[in-house]
């Protein structure tokens, strides 16, 4: 995926403007537009800033990994990242029933009896 599609998509997640989004790096709003419709690519100051600001790797915003981060110096597999963007689609109310099963799974794990 290229970074014009990754950028308008976390801008939206994350329900800003492009307006909004220029703000907040210092930018014009026309800038972000010019991102998002690939006429003009940001600086590399200006990429990290996208990157710490949407909390994820450079890699990930330019389309190099599907992974957001890099965590503990791997990169996170597949199922990972899958499992993450269902989990970021849900309801506040749906999030705390994930998170009620997991919990009764892990509990469930832990507590099985070897037959």
């Amino acid at each position: 995926m290229k970074f014009n599609v990754r950028l308008r998509q976390l801008r939206q997640k994350n329900h800003l403007t492009q307006s909004e989004l220029g703000q907040i790096l210092g930018l014009k709003p026309t800038a972000i537009s010019n991102y998002e419709s690939n006429r003009n690519e940001p600086s590399l100051d200006k990429l990290i800033a996208l990157s710490k600001y949407f909390d994820v790797s450079c890699d990930y915003l330019l389309g190099v990994t599907d992974a957001y981060l890099p965590v503990g110096g791997e990169v996170l597999d597949k199922d990972i990242v899958e499992f993450f963007d269902l989990y970021q689609k849900l309801s506040p109310e749906n999030t705390k029933e994930i998170k009620k099963y997991i919990e009764y799974l892990l509990y469930k794990q832990e507590n099985q009896v070897d037959e």
